[in-house]
Parts: structure tokens; C-alpha cells; sequence
């Protein structure tokens, strides 16, 4: 009974971390099923604000986890089929507002970009970047987790949905974690 608990407690604190709440954010499903497999895809659809490193060490061990076509450093490994009906049109120099949900605050960096998602790279600057992020010293500014972006012109990369996502993404060197949410757009 005494370790059921100790068993709950830890998978509580090491439970739910952060992900974007608006505009939608990619979730996992059969495309990702296919591509990252069975647990490391019951694992984020039981815990999506769960953290790459977790995803990474859970699929190492699965037979049914392709590392080169399910890369969790790209989206946590969520797949653009999944998410076709939330892809969102945004315009140069919109201002889009985003929203976080941060459930454990691990002091880290963070910053918001659009990445090419063939090359998992940026391909732009830094839309924000918080140089400390979520702290364990301080209360959680209101900017951490309620925040606008500015969208540059990417709409010679971005004109087809899939090809980008604006990427949230913040780590924490302390705690060894990652986490990320992705939006679908195109320009």
C-alpha cells in the first residue's frame, strides 16, 4: 500500500508541465500512432504537457517507435494529419495572441518561432524569447503564460499547411526537460 503511494505521488509531480492552450495546438493521433507507436503515443494523450525527454526515453524501448519519422524534437513528435482541421491563417504582421497553460514551473528559457517542419529549424527570428521562464522563485508573471506574437512574412515557406508551425518552446536546464507545443498555419 505504503509504495502504491509513494508511486502516485512521484507520477504526480513528474506529471504535466505546459503546453499552448489557444490557437489549437497539435495533439496526438493515429498518424502519430503510426510513426511514434503505441506508448509514447498513450503516453502524451494521457499527459500532453508531458516532456520530450519522457517521450524519447519511452520510445527507445518500443519496437513499434521510429526515431527517424516520429522526431520528438519536432512538435513532440505529433503529426500534421492528425491536426488538418487546426490549421489557422495568419497574415504578415498579424498580431496573434497565445496562450499557456503551465501546470509545474521549472525555471528555464523559452521562446516562440516558426520552424520549418521538413528541416525542424527556424525560419525566423525569435518571435519572443523570455531569457528566464516559468521560475521557481518568483510567482508566475502574467506574461508567461499570456502573450502576442507579431508573424513575419514567411508566406514563401508557409503557403502550404504543414510546411510550418509556430513553435512554443521552453527548457529547463535544471530539471533537464523540454517541452514544446506547435500551431499549423499557413500565410
Amino acid at each position: 500500500m505504503r509504495s502504491n503511494i509513494l508511486t502516485l505521488a512521484f507520477a504526480t509531480l513528474s506529471a504535466g508541465h505546459g503546453i499552448v492552450t489557444k490557437p489549437t495546438a497539435r495533439s496526438a493521433g493515429d498518424a502519430m500512432k503510426a510513426v511514434c507507436g503505441q506508448q509514447v503515443t498513450n503516453n502524451l494523450q494521457s499527459n500532453e504537457y508531458g516532456d520530450i525527454e519522457q517521450l524519447s526515453q519511452i520510445g527507445a524501448s518500443q519496437k513499434d517507435f521510429d526515431p527517424t519519422a516520429c522526431d520528438v524534437s519536432l512538435c513532440k513528435g505529433q503529426q500534421f494529419n492528425d491536426n488538418v482541421a487546426n490549421v489557422q491563417t495568419f497574415t504578415p504582421g498579424q498580431v496573434v495572441p497565445i496562450t499557456v497553460d503551465i501546470q509545474a514551473k521549472h525555471t528555464g528559457i523559452a521562446n516562440v518561432s516558426v520552424v520549418d517542419t521538413a528541416t525542424n529549424k527556424m525560419i525566423s527570428d525569435a518571435l519572443i524569447y523570455f531569457p528566464v521562464y516559468a521560475s521557481t522563485s518568483t510567482d508566475l508573471p502574467k506574461n508567461n503564460t499570456q502573450f502576442d506574437i507579431t508573424m513575419p512574412d514567411v508566406s514563401g515557406q508557409c503557403g502550404t499547411a504543414g510546411n510550418c508551425v509556430v513553435q512554443w518552446w521552453w527548457n529547463s536546464p535544471d530539471s533537464k526537460q523540454t517541452y514544446m507545443s506547435c500551431v499549423d498555419f499557413t500565410m
